[in-house]
């Protein structure tokens, strides 16, 4: 398949209208008129994930953090981040990047977080005005348990460790979570009548700003890693019939290692 109509697909399953208005999606690299064969899946673009990419022989990567991310002002070898774009373009690798569209469609990875967290009934915490389906952040209801019981699951999960505040022995019956960076949604998640938050790169004072709300921190990559492998097999499934097959990276690029 070309890259045009790799792009085609994405925005059925990940609309780029669904994005926010900051955000950077869609081709980053490339032509809309070159082939794909073979795409690498990778939550963002690292050395590590163009090697990967070479030895597999990709012709395309996705990505869901944006490479080009705040806008630059060139595209040069000065720095890792704008050399990894630049060594795409002259080995004719297509980037594209799927990053809040991602997240807010039906079926993204909040969605796919949801489900991991045996949240039942969800709705977004912030709906779109474009599809109130759709939206950033999910909260729906889930087996009785307590504030502890909940983050020492969330951890399991997600194979990472994680932390929670208030009241240990709390019952959590109705979930809210969020992949990412989801602190700014503390106040929907009270608004929305949730007795815990689930979301990642909390602060020290989000415990006080979620007024009396329990959070569980869990680390940034580890939910977006794993999100992002389950949604990849969705796109594989729906690529099958394109001519072009998926893979997902297997490189951690996580620059947050534990001791």
């Amino acid at each position: 398949m070309l890259v045009g109509q790799l792009l085609q697909v994405i925005d059925r399953l990940a609309p780029v209208r669904l994005a926010e208005e900051w955000d950077n999606v869609g081709l980053i690299v490339g032509r809309h008129n070159q082939p794909v064969r073979r795409l690498l899946v990778a939550l963002e673009l690292r050395d590590e994930i163009v090697a990967e990419a070479a030895q597999g022989r990709c012709d395309g990567i996705l990505v869901h953090h944006p490479p080009i991310f705040p806008s630059i002002a060139a595209v040069t070898d000065d720095v890792p981040a704008t050399e990894l774009v630049l060594r795409a373009a002259e080995t004719k690798t297509a980037i594209v990047a799927a990053h809040t569209n991602l997240d807010a469609a039906p079926g993204g990875l909040n969605d796919v977080m949801a489900e991991l967290l045996g949240i039942s009934t969800t709705a977004p915490l912030a709906p779109s005005p474009d599809d109130p389906a759709a939206g950033l952040g999910r909260v729906g209801q889930v087996s009785p348990r307590s504030v502890a019981e909940l983050a020492t699951e969330v951890g399991r999960i997600f194979d990472a460790p994680s932390v929670f505040s208030g009241d240990a022995w709390a019952p959590v019956r109705t979930l809210a979570c969020c992949t990412g960076s989801g602190a700014g949604l503390i106040p929907e998640a009270r608004a929305a009548g949730a007795d815990a938050y689930v979301t990642s790169d909390l602060k020290y004072h989000d415990a006080d700003r979620a007024l009396g709300l329990p959070l569980v921190g869990i680390p940034h990559a580890a939910v977006e890693q794993r999100a992002l492998r389950e949604w990849s097999r969705v796109l594989a499934r729906t690529l099958a019939g394109e001519g072009a097959e998926v893979a997902f990276a297997e490189s951690t690029t996580d620059p947050w290692q534990l001791t």
